[in-house]
């Protein structure tokens, strides 16, 4: 009946006319957006970045991460405490679809296998706040949203991008003294720094993990695995707020991700962004201080705060809006010439709306966001609006397990009426997906997500019938 009654106001609210990613640390190097789920509101630092909260997706560092293969003897201690990390993740994503879609009863599984090392310039040649991060991956499978949904939000975001090995991230991090200014140039990809957040990281749909889906297939906003010769500037400011800026270069995907020329047909996404993160109803820190030392008093420790407990704080949320200008060239829907200027706006939202105590970690958060990109004859998704509700520790003695809610709706412009599609033509409207999970911290290593999908409208064209998917994603770290 909740469930119900969710999908109700979701439906109400959104009415009709949306590890993950390829693993990657990129993302929280800096800091994390779901600071509502984090031990601290403070910054991630590289380096001391638990990869478990980066390469499985789970976004708070509250847990002491290991690796399921273990220290390698010794060497890789030995290799962290002079500053290389290196790390093994895989995830994985199988889907069914035994009611609805094109085609009932597929069942397909994909994967993605990431191989990654970050060295701190600090610890190996003494050069402060510098970090460099090289990475591969190979990805695995086929896609039951092409195969049997034939729908337009993904339903395993870890397809995609060709199922091949290939070359993925290279890039240099420089931070100044004061952590205010952080500058990264190389290859990366957009949706590491702008409208993303790790809340969006713990749904299994494409429509939702990561970024909205029409960021990436509007305008050719670089998204995992396509990695592009970038730089993006960070400023944080006064009262809680951040500015950033990119550069981003605009050109086709590569296969195996080693094209790196540039070409006279390519183009270049601008993006800027600017964030408020706000902390309301914020604990008084003395007696934050003395609960806390009183609490260990009573378990004969020391007074002093240990590594993973949670810190004392209120009601935090992360609020931001940006957009992006595109030189690149665009073909247009129902014509032959191609058009430059593409340009796109978000705005997201997210905030602590209960927390059973203010040192406590569980408690529930919700979020949404909004795209916008006007130019309807070469945008595929010129509006499309998630949300959602996340809550850490629901169920009594699993405080780091996260049960989620969310729903993606997509509008698909009216520019693409007419356009052949199998053997007729097509008059779209729109395409909702509702997604419910609960992911289970089985160790500190790994994860498994039980995941259910309702997929309304398929593909927005009023022909293929509404389609449940189930399935489960499974994380681990070597």
């Amino acid at each position: 009946m909740i469930l119900a009654s969710f999908l109700f106001c979701f439906a109400t609210i959104f009415p009709s006319g949306g590890t993950n990613n390829p693993i990657s640390y990129s993302r929280l190097l800096e800091e994390s957006r779901s600071a509502p789920l984090l031990a601290t509101q403070d910054s991630l630092q590289p380096g001391t970045l638990s990869p478990y909260a980066a390469l499985a997706r789970i976004p708070h560092t509250v847990l002491e991460y290991q690796y399921a293969s273990g220290s390698w003897l010794g060497s890789r201690d030995f290799l962290k405490e002079r500053g290389i990390e290196p790390s093994i993740t895989y995830t994985s994503d199988s889907a069914g679809n035994p009611v609805g879609g094109k085609y009932p009863g597929g069942f397909t599984y994909c994967d993605n296998i990431a191989f990654n090392i970050l060295m701190n310039a600090e610890k190996l040649v003494g050069w402060q706040g510098g970090y460099f991060m090289i990475s591969a991956l190979q990805r695995d499978g086929v896609s039951l949203s092409q195969q049997n949904v034939k729908n337009l939000f993904t339903v395993q975001q870890v397809y995609g991008g060709s199922e091949t090995f290939r070359f993925y991230e290279m890039y240099w991090e420089q931070k100044s003294r004061d952590e205010r200014i952080n500058f990264k140039a190389g290859r990366f990809v957009a949706a590491d720094d702008f409208d993303t957040s790790p809340l969006y990281w713990l749904y299994m749909s494409r429509g939702i993990d990561g970024r909205p889906q029409s960021l990436a297939v509007d305008g050719r906003f670089s998204a995992p695995p396509n990695a592009v010769w970038a730089s993006r500037l960070k400023l944080k400011l006064p009262e809680s707020t951040v500015f950033r800026a990119g550069a981003y270069q605009v050109t086709p995907n590569s296969v195996n991700g080693l094209n790196w020329n540039f070409t006279q047909n390519d183009g270049v996404m601008l993006l800027a962004q600017y964030e408020w993160d706000p902390e309301f109803f914020k604990p008084d820190p003395i007696s934050a201080e003395e609960k806390i030392a009183e609490e260990q008093r009573k378990k004969n420790r020391s007074a002093r705060q240990v590594p993973g407990q949670a810190v004392p704080k209120g009601f935090i949320g992360h609020y931001w809006m940006g957009g992006y200008y595109s030189t690149y060239e665009y073909p247009q829907f129902n014509s032959r010439t191609k058009v430059p200027g593409a340009y796109a706006f978000y705005w997201h939202g997210d905030q602590t709306i209960y927390r059973p105590n203010c040192d406590s970690n569980e408690g529930l958060v919700g979020w949404s966001v909004l795209t916008l990109a006007p130019q309807d004859n070469i945008a595929l998704i010129p509006f499309q609006v998630n949300g959602g509700l996340v809550y850490t520790g629901l169920i009594p003695g699993r405080r780091n397990d996260f049960t989620i809610l969310g729903c993606a709706y997509g509008d698909l412009g009216p520019s693409q009426a007419k356009v052949p599609y199998q053997g007729g033509s097509i008059n779209p409207t729109y395409e909702l997906l509702y997604e419910a999970g609960y992911r289970i911290n089985v160790t500190k290593y790994s994860y498994i997500q039980p995941d259910a999908m309702w997929i309304i409208n398929p593909a927005g064209v009023g022909t293929t019938p509404n389609a449940l998917v189930l399935g489960f994603q499974v994380g681990i770290i070597l």
